[in-house]
């Protein structure tokens, strides 16, 4: 650290002694990427920013290695030497800058103002809001020598299709949909992409739904949403490729889009920090880039994966003003920040001056959920008939409770993309299962959607394998690190998509960071990224966890897990109904409200529960005290003892739910039988 000075560049002044060369020595020991006399070192993240001299002996005794890893789960930890300048090597020598995208500007190296890791929705209108807010800050400044914001966004996979691509209607099912509430909507409008984007979609009105054993097209009922924002459907790469486009329309002087790269952190800039300074923005964010190689998912439900193996990858590093980690459930920067949290406070507990005296920093770290009702999905391409309705959501469940069928438009043509819901472990959801099954499970349970699958989609189907839905976690309590970093998105809270509020929090999340930007940053100065970020923190930590645990909860396994989800409907419901000034609408309706938190929600259905609870405590108690007067009365009547009339009478409501339970038993047999003996005479 001595001899770097505070640009991250070797000071040539302090290296002309004996002592200078001996601790480079000890610093390439200590390097996580250093090999020498082929003894393998293991790194400590305290060598950071560790860079040799280009004319010491040392380094021809060092040879560079370079990482191997899978990104997915992988986590740099923060030691990483800054490779081709540890090396002493030109950059020209050792990657293809024009080629790969690594430099443009020769003047400016590697840094950038803005870094974003991760290409999807999220990530793009983060490059947007980014583009926006650094323009508006160089227009306003009248100094002539700035130079026009560099802003650059990594992803790890290829770019998808553009968004007037044929293949989204083709292959309908090969692409993930989603819907936008108001929360992504109002994201879009507030950076002026929504037009765009509302070309691409379609919209969603409500809902047909088939009760459990009904199948008849007039068993179906209809609601419509009583919602004030109406649904939009598209496929998530239409969406990434509507606002890819908007990035090279508008701002391609000032964004560059690099696909098929892995970023990991080196150093945050607050490495080297004893106390938390408030307001601080710290150095520069360093980061390596690597090429990266797309490899097939070693895990069910993973997705793709990514490799930085191979002889052709070189990485080199990079610097930004700002960090902005939106790369979802890759979390290579939520990772790299949750092992920064966990060396810093060993460190700090390794002093009992700096552990008693020292300022406290929210840690980080990112809470797990096992997936106790884990769900896999099947899509499956399905055309619906001209006189059925296309702007609806069709939804039906099987009478076992095996399967739920989910279909939502993927054009306003009537071709829609359904989801075939299953328990993990399901014969029908195995790769290569048998067709002939799943066409008979359809036949009995779906036929008013069974006609509609040909025997080709029914094969094709049959043939793939079930892809997972990811598990709860959310991250906090704090999403930033230093003065320049920031998380935001499905790294910081993952949902299950059953309620369409995964990315519309995402895009939310940029809404809420541009504001803050906005508001941090006066007309002729810097960006205050320090405070931005730490603002960030305190407006949205809170409503990521609350958002998890809300869904989490709504996702409880089992017949308890039921009650515990339908119960607080019907409650919500009636007391709504009753008392609205008094009770707030069910969640699903405070979902929809504007302008209203996840924790505000949480807070508020909790004091719903506690009062709810009065009531009916203190009707039941009126009630058993009602009860309790009538069966007196009765036994006076009678000439007979309390204890026996009251006995009579719970045996005789117990026998009346036994004879119902029986004859609903035997109804759902007569059921059974009379489908096998149709089903006989059919073939």
């Amino acid at each position: 650290h001595n001899i770097v000075n505070s640009q991250g560049n070797v000071d040539a002044e302090r290296m002309n002694s004996p002592h200078c060369f001996f601790l480079l020595f000890v610093a390439t020991l200590s390097s996580r990427t250093a090999v020498v006399d082929g003894f393998s070192i293991s790194s400590s993240p305290r060598s950071l920013r560790t860079l040799m001299p280009t004319d010491s002996s040392i380094i021809s005794r060092a040879r560079i290695k370079q990482p191997s890893c899978r990104s997915r789960r992988f986590r740099y930890p923060l030691a990483m030497s800054t490779i081709p300048a540890a090396a002493g090597l030109d950059r020209s020598t050792t990657m293809k800058e024009e080629a790969d995208g690594l430099s443009s500007s020769k003047s400016n190296g590697g840094h950038y103002d803005a870094v974003i890791v991760g290409g999807g929705p999220a990530g793009l209108l983060s490059a947007i809001m980014m583009a926006q807010h650094l323009s508006s800050l160089t227009t306003a400044t009248t100094t002539t020598t700035k130079s026009r914001p560099r802003i650059i966004v990594y992803d790890r996979l290829s770019p998808p299709p553009p968004p007037n691509d044929l293949v989204y209607s083709t292959d309908s099912s090969k692409y993930y949909l989603l819907g936008l509430g108001h929360r992504g909507q109002t994201a879009l409008r507030h950076f002026n992409v929504w037009d765009d984007v509302e070309k691409a979609a379609v919209a969603v009105l409500g809902r047909r739904d088939w009760a459990p054993g009904k199948s008849g097209e007039e068993d179906s009922s209809i609601r419509m949403a009583n919602k004030a924002v109406t649904s939009q459907v598209l496929p998530r790469d239409k969406l990434v490729g509507v606002l890819k486009e908007v990035i090279e329309g508008k701002y391609g002087d000032l964004v560059e889009l690099r696909y098929g790269w892995q970023v990991d952190p080196v150093s945050f800039g607050n490495e080297g920090e004893e106390e938390v300074v408030e307001g601080s923005d710290g150095p520069p964010v360093t980061l390596q880039i690597s090429r990266c190689i797309p490899v097939a998912s070693s895990v069910e439900g993973e997705g793709e994966e990514c490799s930085i193996e191979g002889d052709d990858v070189n990485p080199a590093t990079i610097t930004t003003d700002f960090l902005i980690g939106s790369d979802g459930a890759a979390r290579t920067i939520a990772n790299a920040m949750e092992t920064n949290d966990i060396e810093r406070r060993k460190q700090r507990n390794n002093n009992p001056l700096r552990k008693i005296f020292g300022e406290r920093e929210l840690p980080f770290h990112v809470k797990r959920y096992e997936d106790d009702n884990p769900r896999v999905y099947k899509s499956i391409p399905i055309s619906f008939p001209s006189h059925w309705p296309h702007d609806l959501n069709y939804s039906a469940r099987s009478s076992d409770g095996r399967v739920t069928f989910e279909a939502l438009p993927s054009d306003a043509h009537g071709k829609y993309c359904a989801l075939m819901l299953l328990k993990a472990g399901d014969p029908l959801a195995a790769a290569d299962c048998d067709p002939d099954v799943l066409r008979s499970y359809f036949e009995k349970e779906y036929p008013q959607f069974n006609k509609l699958l040909s025997g080709e989609v029914m094969a094709d189907v049959a043939a793939k394998g079930a892809s997972a839905l990811p598990s709860f976690r959310y991250a906090g309590p704090r999403l930033h690190e230093g003065g320049r970093t920031v998380i935001l998105g499905d790294c910081v809270h993952t949902v299950k998509p059953y309620f369409g509020l995964g990315a519309n929090s995402a895009l939310e999340d940029v809404q809420i960071l541009g504001d803050i930007l906005s508001n941090a940053s006066s007309s002729d100065a810097a960006p205050n990224y320090g405070d931005a970020v730490r603002q960030f923190t305190d407006r949205r930590a809170a409503d990521s966890r609350a958002l998890v645990t809300l869904s989490r909860g709504l996702d409880r396994p089992g017949k308890l897990g039921t009650m515990r989800f339908v119960l607080p409907l019907i409650l919500d419901g009636m007391f709504h109904k009753l008392a609205p000034e008094l009770f707030a609408p069910g969640i699903f309706g405070m979902f929809q409200l504007e302008g209203v938190g996840f924790r505000q929600i949480q807070r508020r259905k909790r004091l719903d529960r506690v009062m709810q609870s009065l009531v009916i405590l203190g009707g039941l108690s009126a009630a058993g005290a009602g009860a309790g007067c009538l069966v007196k009365k009765v036994a006076r009547l009678l000439g007979v003892k309390d204890a026996l009339v009251g006995g009579s009478a719970v045996t005789l409501l117990g026998a009346v739910g036994v004879v119902r339970g029986i004859g609903s038993k035997m109804k759902k047999s007569g059921d059974s039988r009379s489908w096998e003996k149709d089903k006989t005479k059919q073939k």
